[in-house]
């Protein structure tokens, strides 16, 4: 190898450490930049504060995972229509009313209703539809007849041979149409009155 190969490698490797040099050192100016540190409510910039408003009581208990995609929204806040941005807010609001117990199953309720069918899950905003427009007498009906309806259990495992068999299982009922998704285990509730819980 002659000198010249040389100084055309030792050129090329320097010139690749400083481009390696200059990621890093943007990256971790991404990382340890004030709007990514921002974690704790009162370290939000003002505008972050007033869209986010209804979840400062629980802003503390947010994960880091639920805070930046709420900033992330918030982020986007001022190029909804203002129809979208009531509706965030009614949301947020409603959400923040919730106790931990009534989050934590809506959260499943969200889980369960993604591992539908697609078939199933295009008809869902139909189906809510028709439970929004049914008289309060007949929700609270099916609400309280939705929650007197016990859980499915798990089977057990069985070293048994009849257990090995395959079972043949009669078909689920369908919901009624006017069921919401969901309230074949636990109907919707409206939050408590209670705010910041």
């Amino acid at each position: 190898m002659t000198s010249r190969h040389s100084s055309l490698l030792s050129a090329a490797a320097a010139a690749n450490v400083q481009r390696l040099a200059a990621v890093l050192l943007f990256s971790l100016g991404l990382l340890f930049s004030p709007g990514a540190m921002a974690q704790k409510w009162q370290d939000l910039k003002p505008d972050e504060q007033k869209v986010l408003a209804p979840l400062q009581a629980d802003w503390g208990t947010l994960s880091d995972v639920r805070k930046k995609k709420w900033r992330e929204i918030a982020a986007k806040y001022p190029t909804m229509p203002p129809d979208q941005q009531q509706k965030l807010h009614d949301r947020m609001a409603g959400w923040a009313k919730l106790t931990p117990d009534e989050r934590r199953k809506a959260r499943e309720q969200y889980n369960e209703l993604k591992t539908l069918p697609a078939e199933k899950r295009a008809a869902v905003p139909q189906k809510w539809d028709e439970y929004r427009n049914l008289p309060p007498e007949k929700r609270d009906e099916l609400r309280k007849k939705a929650t007197e309806q016990p859980k499915p259990t798990a089977p057990t495992r069985s070293a048994s041979p009849a257990a090995k068999a395959p079972a043949t299982a009669a078909p689920a009922p369908a919901a009624p149409a006017t069921t919401p998704p969901g309230a074949t285990q636990q109907a919707p509730t409206a939050p408590p009155s209670s705010p910041g819980k």
